[in-house]
């Protein structure tokens, strides 16, 4: 499957492409972007291809083929937009010129021959404890993932589910800390996002009364917080609807009291 979806990048990925989904403009600003050596931790697995783009902050892109078409997505402003941006030129770019050693648009090294399939190789090797290592170590320096693990862990709880868990990490993804920018509220947004759909979870399990609990609480600390985020493309907006569908879906299982 894998050799597939990189079949079909090889296929549809090339500077054409790039330069018919971006335009003229952002395609020169991608290529300069490229040659300036702004793209950083390129990788590709399973016909995704996966970086980081230095610009006006660091921004992340994504590229893969879906149904014969090239699917993107960044983190800048362009991108939530929706539009194919200079980011996502550049990390095309840095992708077909790997391995081209001497290019004249290439600042990069040959292409590694250790790809993510021999990680994953790597990994299955391993014993159980490592990898619980690996990951424990990894969520200490990652606040979304150490939430995620934690609200994963709070079902299993001896006592059962752990509430305070959850809220917890509705505040924690909500509370800033200062004024959210127009440039930061994509990311802001996705931690958000990350913790609501864990709440969206539990109604799949049959916590329609706890999600009820959740998604009230979720709701008064979002609306809350929109006096101090820059939300011009709706973000905010979108993640308050979706907990309003939630919080309707998790009554009409519960039934409660009016």
């Amino acid at each position: 499957m894998a050799s597939l979806s990189k079949s079909a990048l090889k296929k549809i990925l090339d500077r054409r492409t790039l330069r018919q989904m971006a335009g003229a403009r952002s395609f020169e600003r991608g290529e300069d972007y490229f040659a300036s050596g702004q793209v950083r931790a390129l990788a590709e697995h399973d016909g995704t291809i996966t970086a980081k783009v230095l610009g006006t902050r660091e921004y992340r892109v994504k590229l893969w083929v879906e149904n014969g078409d090239l699917e993107f997505s960044c983190t800048c402003p362009v991108g939530t937009d929706g539009a194919f941006c200079k980011h996502c030129v550049a990390v095309g770019l840095a992708w077909l010129g790997q391995g081209r050693e001497g290019s004249a648009t290439s600042k990069k090294p040959a292409k590694p021959s250790v790809t993510m399939d021999d990680v994953r190789t790597h990994l299955t090797a391993q014993g159980k404890e490592a990898l619980v290592d690996l990951l424990v170590e990894r969520a200490m320096e990652d606040d979304r993932l150490r939430q995620r693990l934690l609200m994963e862990a709070s079902r299993k709880a001896p006592k059962g589910l752990d509430l305070a868990t959850y809220r917890a990490a509705i505040d924690g993804a909500v509370d800033a800390g200062e004024f959210v920018d127009y440039r930061s509220a994509y990311d802001y947004a996705q931690g958000i996002d990350d913790v609501v759909d864990s709440i969206e979870e539990l109604l799949k399990g049959g916590y329609a009364l706890e999600v009820i609990d959740l998604t009230e609480h979720a709701l008064a600390a979002v609306e809350e917080a929109m006096g101090s985020v820059d939300d011009s493309d709706g973000h905010m907006g979108g993640i308050l609807e979706h907990l309003r569908e939630i919080h309707r879906a998790a009554c009409k299982k519960a039934k409660p009291d009016p």
